[in-house]
Order: structure tokens, then sequence, then C-alpha cells
């Protein structure tokens, strides 16, 4: 980027060099016979001129110089021949001018270019590659070749750029920096390219000549679009490979390991067995309570009953038998209340209980489908109480409930109901060993 002090005399510096390069390669083509040596010489020169990367604007400016006058359009494409056939570490050199053009059109640092015709706007860069490519195809269709592989570059790096900026935006740690902005101009260079050339292949009969003078601008829209598809479906397709990769892999590394899952068997056992007495704790609890309640009733009936006869004088008693008969009700009342009984009910077991399901649970949200499987198939062959086994689909329906959140369990709510599905014939398997 120049600066505002600056920038007048580098512009001038610009288009003085680009007019003296245009000028360069119009003598040396008008000169020179035999192509090759043409586009050989063309080729050095403009290698010289580009050595430095701050000199890469310049062969935009010489290719926008060469097609502002129809008589020096096709000098444009001889351009682009000459420096694409540069061979070995030289032809870098292209990828980066490229890679230059790709960048000026997302800043937009050159104003746009509107056609004449349907006064639809373009960026300068498209333009200048679109022109470039026509005038190619005009010297010979053998160029096509060289379109191609230039064309695809466009492709490729513009969506590996654009990969990038999605990446950097989507990372967790950019998330609390300055973010990554859009380019300035939305539009993609390869589609404002395809998007040129299929404007300029419109033919606008000013004539009664029937002949379409564009048809061979047609066939290289045609062509460009059928290349670009192909390339943005083998992009597609390898995104796609490269995440399922990615899924498969970080699936595997969120995947208990088999430490964790030998670690969970003990837990489970024992978790196991709580699940049991917890299931029997109401009806023990109010088997107990039956019997603190009767307890308590009985001495109170006895001594309703004993008082009541005394007064209707089928019994005698004197004061102090009634004395004790009340203060045996009374004694019973106080002795059998709650607060006295706690040892006869059943143990509470829950915290026990949610202690050794949290272990298990921890386990069980990292475990895949197959893991599940294989591990409940264990189990149930080292238990050895026909209850638990009924209870064993209860117990892993329980643990799961208690997962804090679902998106960290790695099965899903189908799966998890497919795996319980099919343990249902190992479950009646091992009830039946233990029948027999």
């Amino acid at each position: 980027m120049t600066t505002p002090a600056d920038s007048p005399k580098k512009v001038n510096n610009l288009g003085s060099l680009s007019k003296k390069l245009a000028g360069q390669i119009v003598f040396i083509c008008e000169r020179e016979i035999n192509v090759d040596v043409a586009y050989q010489k063309i080729a050095e020169e403009l290698k010289t001129q580009l050595v430095d990367p701050d000199k890469l604007p310049y062969f935009q400016s010489v290719l926008q110089t060469l097609l502002d006058k129809e008589e020096t359009e096709e000098y444009a494409g001889k351009a682009v021949n000459a420096l694409f056939g540069l061979p070995g570490e030289d032809a870098q050199t292209w990828n980066k001018i490229t890679n230059h053009f790709i960048h000026g059109h997302q800043v937009g640092d050159m104003p746009s270019f509107r056609h004449p015709d349907s006064k639809k706007v373009f960026s300068a860069y498209a333009f200048t590659l679109g022109e470039s490519f026509i005038q190619m195809m005009r010297l010979g269709s053998e160029n096509y070749d060289r379109i191609t592989q230039i064309y695809t570059h466009c492709i490729r790096e513009e969506n590996e750029l654009e990969r990038q900026r999605q990446q950097k935006q989507s990372s967790p740690s950019s998330r609390g920096s300055a973010q990554t902005s859009a380019p300035a101009n939305p539009k993609k260079l390869y589609d404002d390219i395809a998007d040129y050339i299929s404007e300029r292949a419109v033919h606008r009969a000013r004539t009664l000549n029937p002949e379409n003078p564009n048809e061979f601008i047609q066939i290289l829209s045609d062509r460009l679009r059928s290349t670009r598809r192909y390339i943005i479906q083998d992009l597609i397709n390898k995104n796609s490979i490269e995440k399922k990769r990615n899924l498969e892999k970080a699936f595997k590394e969120k995947q208990a390991s088999a430490e964790e899952i030998v670690f969970a068997s003990k837990p489970f056992q024992k978790g196991l067995k709580l699940f049991k007495d917890a299931k029997f704790y109401n009806s023990r609890y109010i088997e107990a309570e039956k019997k603190r309640v009767t307890l308590q009733l009985v001495p109170m009936i006895l001594a309703v009953s004993a008082v009541g006869l005394a007064l209707m004088d089928v019994f005698e008693f004197d004061y102090q038998s009634m004395i004790l008969i009340a203060l045996f009700a009374v004694g019973a009342r106080i002795l059998f209340r709650p607060q006295f009984f706690q040892r006869f009910y059943p143990k509470d077991i829950t915290s026990t209980l949610e202690e050794e399901v949290s272990l298990v649970a921890a386990v069980f949200q990292k475990c895949s489908k197959e893991q599940l499987s294989a591990f409940l198939r264990k189990q149930l062959k080292e238990v050895n109480d026909p209850y638990q086994i009924n209870l064993m689909m209860d117990f892993v329906t329980y643990i799961y409930s208690i997962i804090p959140k679902s998106r960290e369990r790695l099965m899903t709510r189908a799966e998890f109901k497919e795996t319980i599905d099919s343990m249902s014939w190992h479950v009646s398997k091992a009830r039946r060993g233990l029948a027999s």
C-alpha cells in the first residue's frame, strides 16, 4: 500500500514503465518472425522487470495498456503466453501474478470496467484476464490448456483463501480478537472472468452478415464454465473427505479409552446392586412404618379398653392400676415415635448410588454404540442375580438420564434406543443361563 504523499509519484512511474514494457513487447513481436524466439525474449524482459514482488502490479498495467487499443490487443495474449511458458522455478512467477490479481480484485484497488454495450460492471482484473484469455484463443485453440491452468489456479487459490478466512473466524482464539474482515468485492475473480467472457460472447449484429465472429468466445465461455464446475466439485469432494476424516478423528478422541471402560465395571456392578435396593426402599419403609404404628396403637387400644371396662364395673381397678395403664399407653406413644425407630427403617442409599452412578456416567457419555454394547454384554456375564439382570436396562437408562447435557453424549437418542433394544436378546439369554 502506498501512502497519500507518494502515491502520485508511484502511479506516474507505474504508467510510464507499463507503456515502456508494452512498447517493447509490440516491438519484439513485430521484429521476430519466429514465434518461439519472440516468446522467449518477451519472457526474459518481463522476468527481469517483475523479479521484485513490488513490481507485480506492472504486469496488470502492461496488459491493460495493450488492451486499450484494438491494434495491440493480440499482444496481450502473446505476453501471457510468453510469461506462462517459463520453465522450472520461473513458472512460479505466474502464480505470484495470479495471486496479485486475486488480491487486487478482492480489495478493489483499481477502477472497475463497464461494458460499453450492456453497461455491466466488471473488476479491472476480471477484464484484463478475461480479455487476455480471448486474445489467447484468437491466437490459437492450442492455448486453451494454458488458459485452463491459469483459471484453475484462480479457482483453487480463491477457495483456499476463503477457507482460511472462515477458519480464522470460527477458531476460538479469534473470538476475543478482531474479526477477519470479508473481501471488499464479494464476487469471486473466477466468476467475474466467466461472466465477462460470457458477456463478450454475445453477438450484437450491426450488419446483415449472419456470421457470428464471437463464436470462438462462446466456446471459450462454455469450456471455462465446465472447468469451474469440475474444479469446484473436486474441491467440495476433497473438503468433504477432509471433514469426514476430522470428524472421525475427533470422534475417536472423544471416545472412552479401554482403561476408562475397565474402570467403570466395578462402579457399575456396585451401582446396580444399590439400584436394586433402591427399588425395594419404598416397600421396606412402608412395612417398617406399619410395625411402628401398630406398636404405638396397640397399647393405646388396650389402655382405653381397660379403662372402659373398669368404668363399666366389669373389672375393678384402683387408681394406682389405672395410672400405670395410662403410663403404659403414653410410654408406648413416646417410645415408638419415628425419631426412636430410625434404626428399624431401611437405610437411604441415594447419595451412595449417585456417587457410583456419576462415575459410570462420566464414562458412558464418551462411549460409542459399539463400546456400550460390548460393555453391557460383559456385565451381564458377571451378574448372578436374576432381579439385577431384569433391572440392568432400566439402570442404564437411568444413568443416561442424569448426564447433564445431551450434547455431551457421544451417542444420539436413536442410537442409544437401538442399543438398548439390541440387548434384550442378551438379557433373556443371561436369565435363562441362571435359571438352568
